[in-house]
């Protein structure tokens, strides 16, 4: 009877203790469950015991598989996320620079105009090919608007203008306007002919 009774304490003792008492001992560098003594429990007890404490592992251990999973696929996306945002970041800081150089390109437009010095005029044209070359390198690319077609998505028409054979079409070009890696930055500002 005293054998039977001690077992059923150890049994009473591993139900009673919970699963989250099993972790913290085990961090804590205790047992996660307590000891078993083979000769107290007789064979058939003893194997029975050591069969439960087996499928506490394997849950344990599927469960914690099942969280460095999900923790890997959370750390994935989190990258993702990470790396797109950073793309999106680099791609907004370059148009930011990009657009505030337009300023300067349309400056060089109205400024070609007054130059009279030949020798200026090529200092001045080369200075604007580096200018633009360097812009280009960027991904910035100059709409295509005189002669063409309107196109609302790209163009913003400003003035209509009568003009015989080139109805629809771009007469003039007011503002030049750009894309930025095939998006448009700044629309062309132009005149219709009607």
């Amino acid at each position: 009877m005293k054998n039977k009774d001690i077992k059923d304490s150890r049994e009473t003792k591993i139900e009673q203790t919970s699963s989250s008492e099993r972790k913290e001992n085990a961090v804590n560098g205790e047992s996660a469950l307590p000891p078993l003594d083979r000769e107290e429990m007789g064979d058939d007890k003893y194997i029975e015991a050591l069969e439960e404490r087996i499928g506490l592992c394997m849950a344990e251990s599927v469960s914690a598989r099942n969280i460095a999973m999900r923790l890997q696929a959370d750390f994935d996306n989190y990258r993702k996320r990470n790396a797109t945002l950073a793309e999106e970041m680099k791609s907004l800081g370059k148009a930011m620079v990009v657009e505030k150089m337009l300023t300067v390109l349309d400056n060089c437009d109205l400024a070609r105009k007054y130059l009279t010095d030949e020798a200026a005029l090529t200092g001045f044209n080369m200075m604007e090919t580096q200018i633009v070359g360097a812009l280009e390198s960027f991904g910035l690319e100059e709409i295509k608007a005189e002669g063409c077609e309107f196109d609302a998505n790209t163009m913003s028409a400003v003035e209509r203008e009568k003009s015989e054979g080139n109805e629809g079409k771009v007469t003039a070009v007011v503002a030049k306007g750009y894309k930025l890696n095939g998006k448009v930055l700044r629309p062309a500002s132009v005149k219709v002919g009607y």
